[in-house]
């Protein structure tokens, strides 16, 4: 009990030196790069297994079995693209952005991709809002089949700007203060 009491006593006198703050931005942001670069690997992995369910379902959309991958594969991609698409837009919407470490070419084409996978994963959600989250319609098919892979595609362009110019760039301007 005196233990416990004599801890509290020093976490309340405790003083924060908000000085002190930056030096942990570099840590910071480091980890969010590396972290980010992990999470597109394995969106990459994700999206070739979406492309080839697509791919499958585009040559036959009455397929049952490919119906079933393609839609367990978007059930993954979808849940592992939403947070990610918000881990990126706190690392480079608002810290790269406030800090200019990317070039706001990129930056407007990165909004572009953005608002396109957005388009994509609301389209997808339509074709797939039936009871049992399959399109009904042959039609329905042929077209949730045609939009998985403008998604692939759209993804893959995303994924490669990033590693390639995007996260370079951040990690740039983050050593060269």
């Amino acid at each position: 009990m005196e233990a416990s009491m004599e801890a509290s006593q020093a976490t309340t006198q405790m003083k924060f030196n908000c000085n002190q703050l930056p030096d942990l931005e570099g840590p910071m942001i480091t980890t969010m790069v590396s972290c980010m670069g992990g999470e597109h690997r394995k969106l990459n992995d994700l999206n070739m297994q979406l492309a080839f369910a697509a791919t499958r379902l585009v040559a036959d959309p009455d397929a049952v079995a490919a119906r079933r991958r393609a839609l367990e594969a978007w059930e993954e991609i979808r849940h592992e693209l939403r947070s990610h698409l918000q881990i990126e837009e706190e690392l480079v919407f608002s810290w790269g952005e406030g800090h200019h470490a990317v070039p706001d070419s990129i930056l407007e084409t990165l909004k572009k991709e953005r608002e396109e996978m957005r388009k994509l994963m609301a389209a997808l959600h339509d074709f797939s809002s039936g009871g049992d989250r399959e399109p009904q319609s042959a039609g329905d098919r042929a077209g949730f089949a045609q939009t998985l892979l403008a998604l692939v595609v759209t993804l893959d362009t995303h994924v490669e700007r990033y590693d390639a110019e995007v996260l370079p760039s951040i990690l740039r301007a983050l050593f060269h203060k």
